[in-house]
């Protein structure tokens, strides 16, 4: 059993950035994330859930949504399951602390007489002697369309197709030379998690942000606290809350909860695909029959199947381990590709909950019952 829990979950997430007793942990990871001017100060927690004005429109749900003293807005996602369009998700995202920022208008009532028994009690507020009139709103006061600055962030347990860097910041500039930000007060920032390496020089455990990187990635495999964060009050703040002894037992059944979710949804994935894989074959043999190919042809494409589904479960042994442990050594990714037959990758699969250490996969690799 781990000694921490992992941050990357919904629950460690919030339990860890979301919480008004905890808001300069949350200062300090955005601080090193945004890399601002100044500073965030006065920190707070906004409502997370955006809601619109009218019930039959949309709403937004945030993992975290905080403002600054002078009003500028910080969304941030955690993502741990791939979705293929988590760019167009922060752009839809972003639009609601941006439309927030309007004046609203409010609802005006005049008063009425209370009703008789005569008369039919139409809603609450006519019971009370009130009534809205005709003109639902007032005009809102004047104006200019200056908005706060809205930062998005996402950080996602997966790659993104063509991506080398970790961190990637984006926002709405001029493609025309010399490429001037067009507008710079809305920002998008993703940052993927398995890009990050420290045992590269760019990815040096003295900046502030690659400190935050290395705890959110491998929080859930460390034993001990490294001696990097020991003389770091934020982080050994965050290290006490990410521990299981200090967890209530009501919050250990609800992170328990939220592993048991996010295991079910894998193996409801990994059934689709299989599933898939077994419909390809049969339809690539149906054709092969109706196309007259030989019997010798047939066993050649069932063959080539068949390996090409062991490296595809191959490939999701190496990946999900990983995403668990970090840059899998040389020694178990090779033992990974000489499995010569999916049943032993299959079982190795079955005990991934079971297995929270590189030595203890070895074991798996060699005897995987």
């Amino acid at each position: 059993m781990s000694r921490f829990m992992d941050p990357t979950t919904d629950f460690g997430f919030k339990k860890l950035f979301g919480n008004e007793d905890h808001l300069d942990i949350t200062a300090s990871f955005l601080n090193a994330l945004l890399e601002l001017k100044s500073p965030l100060l006065d920190l707070s927690f906004a409502n997370p859930e955006q809601l619109p004005e009218a019930v039959e429109q949309r709403s937004g749900v945030f993992d975290l949504f905080c403002r600054d003293a002078g009003g500028n807005r910080y969304l941030v996602e955690m993502q741990k399951s791939r979705l293929a369009f988590i760019k167009d998700r922060m752009v839809y995202y972003s639009t609601f602390p941006i439309a927030a920022q309007a004046p609203k208008g409010h609802k005006r009532y005049r008063y009425s007489p209370p009703p008789t028994s005569a008369l039919r009690i139409r809603d609450a507020m006519t019971a009370y002697g009130y009534e809205e009139e005709t003109e639902d709103w007032v005009a809102a006061a004047e104006w200019n369309y200056e908005l706060k600055a809205v930062y998005c962030v996402a950080i996602l347990a997966y790659k993104l197709k063509g991506s080398s860097l970790v961190v990637t910041r984006g926002s709405i500039r001029n493609d025309q030379p010399p490429h001037q930000p067009f507008y710079d007060k809305l920002q998008f920032i993703t940052v993927e998690l398995p890009l990050f390496d420290p045992r590269k020089p760019e990815y040096s455990l003295d900046r502030p942000l690659n400190k935050w990187l290395y705890f959110l990635k491998y929080l859930p495999a460390f034993e001990q606290i490294p001696d990097v964060f020991k003389n770091d009050k934020v982080f050994q703040k965050a290290f006490w809350i990410a521990e299981f002894a200090n967890f209530t037992p009501e919050e250990r059944e609800e992170y328990d909860l939220v592993l048991k979710r996010h295991w079910d949804t894998y193996a409801v994935l990994q059934t689709s695909r299989d599933e898939g894989w077994a419909e390809g074959k049969a339809a690539g043999m149906a054709e092969g029959q109706a196309e007259g190919l030989a019997i010798g042809q047939a066993e050649g494409v069932a063959k080539g199947k068949a390996e090409g589904k062991l490296e595809q479960a191959q490939d999701m042994l190496q990946l999900l381990f990983t995403q668990k442990f970090g840059p899998i050594p040389d020694d178990i990714a090779t033992a990974i590709r000489t499995i010569n037959n999916l049943e032993q990758t299959n079982a190795v699969l079955a005990h991934f909950i079971n297995i929270n250490d590189w030595e203890t996969l070895r074991q798996y690799l060699v005897t995987p019952n």
